[in-house]
């Protein structure tokens, strides 16, 4: 819990709570100045208002801020895998009163996982196999890539390629073949992610024929689509690399890409 992040919305939600409070009791002593009503007993009656004001004002200045995360914690802590899935993202994050652990991501994550959550496995997988947030162990790693694959994840199937390069390159290379199509699918479809992830293929020759060009055009295209401030280093860092020549023919093949589908991207 990120106490200092907690404290100040508190602070903000306390002062806005008073300021509607005070907002009402001016609003009501109008009303009683118009209506004649004076005394002891109309003072309790606009004092109960502004207490009853300032009790429903004050939680509702800090849940128009944190009802969205407080609602998608609640769901997890109820067994909902997209929830629980979404705490880890949150807590991966760390931008709420969740204060960013991947250690707490990775445990988010694994009941999710357990129930069959696709994107929870990928995120798990890939947690074991760099070790963040968890001892890294490539056992776990593959087993949770396969199982993600198996559930509607192209991408963990270029990590359980990845996973098994160093120590079973031909076992490897068929988790790529298997991926490419499905992430040519799903990148048509304006999914940046599988776009980049395609890219990468290219750019690497895994499961396809080594193609720089064809490369950077599907990390433009996954740059238009949506993707992670890293993956925007990495591919600008790659478009550089690349002759005029070739930036341009990527650039071209990209823009030919978003005519022919729309727009999209």
């Amino acid at each position: 819990m990120d106490w200092a992040y907690v404290r100040i919305w508190v602070l903000i939600s306390l002062l806005v709570a008073l300021g509607a409070t005070l907002a009402w009791g001016l609003g009501y002593a109008v009303y009683l100045n118009r209506i004649g009503s004076q005394g002891w007993v109309s003072t309790q009656r606009m004092l109960r208002s502004a207490l009853l004001v300032f009790a429903i004002a004050l939680p509702l200045a800090f849940l128009s801020r944190e009802a969205e995360t407080l609602w998608i914690l609640t769901r997890g802590s109820l067994g909902s895998a997209e929830s629980q899935y979404q705490t880890g993202i949150l807590y991966l994050a760390g931008n709420t009163f969740l204060r960013g652990s991947q250690a707490k991501a990775v445990q988010a994550f694994r009941p999710a996982a357990q129930q069959g959550h696709a994107q929870a496995q990928f995120a798990l997988a890939h947690a074991y196999h760099y070790g963040r947030g968890i001892v890294r162990d490539e056992v776990e790693a593959l087993h949770w890539a396969k199982a993600s694959a198996q559930s509607g994840q192209p991408q963990a199937l270029v990590l359980a390629g990845d996973i098994l390069q160093a120590t079973n390159p031909d076992g490897a290379e068929s988790y790529y073949r298997q991926a490419a199509p499905l992430l040519r699918m799903r990148a048509d479809q304006g999914d940046g992610e599988a776009s980049f992830a395609l890219g990468y293929l290219y750019r690497n020759g895994r499961g396809v024929t080594q193609d720089p060009v064809e490369a950077l055009t599907w990390m433009l295209i996954a740059q238009r689509s949506g993707m992670s401030p890293l993956q925007g280093f990495a591919t600008q860092a790659y478009l550089k690399s690349l002759s005029p020549a070739q930036q341009a023919l990527a650039q071209s093949r990209a823009e030919a890409w978003r005519q022919s589908h729309g727009g999209k991207g």
